[in-house]
């Protein structure tokens, strides 16, 4: 099979079936292409992340952000403030004991 991909195939749907289409891919965290070619390669599609996995996610991305602007706080050479560190601390504290937990389920 040719790995160089410089042809491209159009085909005509509908618009709901563009959106239809689309969504299933994104569900997967599947570019279009990829999901396209998955089909037709009838490879084993992933499992669409669980609502569950999502929101470990969105709590990991927001403990980062947290961290991070702890950081660059830290870095711009002022000292933040205990309650500050000690929210980030129980935040991570937390999220790992509901990480544990589901890991129990």
């Amino acid at each position: 099979m040719e790995n160089n991909k410089t042809t491209q195939i159009q085909i005509r749907v509908s618009t709901q079936e563009k959106a239809e289409i689309q969504q299933k891919a994104k569900s997967l965290n599947l570019k279009l292409s990829e999901y396209i070619l998955s089909l037709h390669q009838n490879k084993t599609l992933p499992l669409p992340p669980s609502d569950i996995e999502r929101q470990k996610v969105k709590q990991v991305a927001q403990i980062g952000n947290t961290l991070n602007q702890l950081l660059i706080f830290i870095q711009s050479g002022k000292i933040p403030e205990s309650t500050d560190i000690q929210l980030v601390i129980r935040a991570i504290s937390l999220f790992i004991k509901l990480h544990e937990s589901n890991d129990d389920c």
